[in-house]
């Protein structure tokens, strides 16, 4: 069988077929492969790009939508991703309110916006070891003590920003559950149940924020105002 086939393939072997039968224009089969890659964990975002693409084209702009975050999340400045997140957006039915950040506040988070959370890590680690640095060599260098202070100030004022993002983004991506709307549309309804008061609808390529959950729904979160419960199959 096809399943069979795929799981004998070797990762390059998949991510190349995949490549393959999208550029031939089947859609449906580079999904298969691509997915099989992150089902034996052969994650890159490559991958979350290229399986972002075929859903593209296959008109499922929830999964599009969903996959080309997830490859944000490891490349955060990748131009075509950003590129296609924010035309796959522009698709979706929902335009929910968010507030601007103003040009002050994306100044301020040029870098949070930028690196992913090994990178971030890897800067603040190497600043950290600065920081120690500067502060063994001022033993031996008693004439410039007062300036490796200021130096080592500087660049600890500089790991105190960093270390912040790096603990936001972790607490973003690790600790805040959200979900993209992946079923054409979901009727949202007051409790965990169908008899429940439908409240409002939502379609594919929305974003939840997700609150809790109970045996087959989520309780989710647009804003304070706007709150529900979806079904479980209806958000990935």
């Amino acid at each position: 069988s096809t399943g069979v086939l795929i799981a004998a393939d070797s990762p390059e072997e998949l991510y190349k077929k995949g490549n393959s039968s999208y550029e031939n224009g089947d859609y449906e089969e580079p999904v298969s492969f691509y997915e099989e890659l992150l089902r034996i964990d052969e994650v890159s975002p490559e991958v979350f790009y290229n399986l972002g693409n075929s859903y593209f084209k296959l008109k499922k702009i929830g999964k599009a939508i969903l996959n080309y975050e997830r490859a944000l999340r490891m490349d955060p400045r990748d131009k075509d991703t950003q590129v296609n997140l924010k035309l796959t957006k522009a698709m979706t039915v929902d335009k929910i309110n968010t507030s601007e950040r103003g040009f002050v506040l994306n100044m301020l988070l040029f870098l949070y916006d930028r690196v992913n959370i090994n990178e971030l890590s890897l800067i603040c680690s190497i600043l950290y070891l600065v920081i120690i640095l500067i502060f063994i060599f001022s033993i031996f260098f008693v004439a410039k003590r007062r300036f490796m202070f200021y130096t080592a100030g500087t660049f600890g004022a500089i790991f105190f920003i960093l270390f912040i993002f790096l603990f936001a983004k972790i607490r973003n991506e690790n600790f805040t559950k959200t979900g993209i709307i992946i079923t054409e549309k979901v009727d949202t309804r007051s409790g965990p149940k169908e008899d429940y008061l439908l409240q409002f609808t939502l379609h594919e390529g929305t974003k939840i924020s997700i609150v809790k959950e109970a045996q087959d729904w989520y309780e989710i979160e647009l804003s304070k105002d706007l709150k529900g419960w979806i079904s479980k199959t209806s958000v990935d």
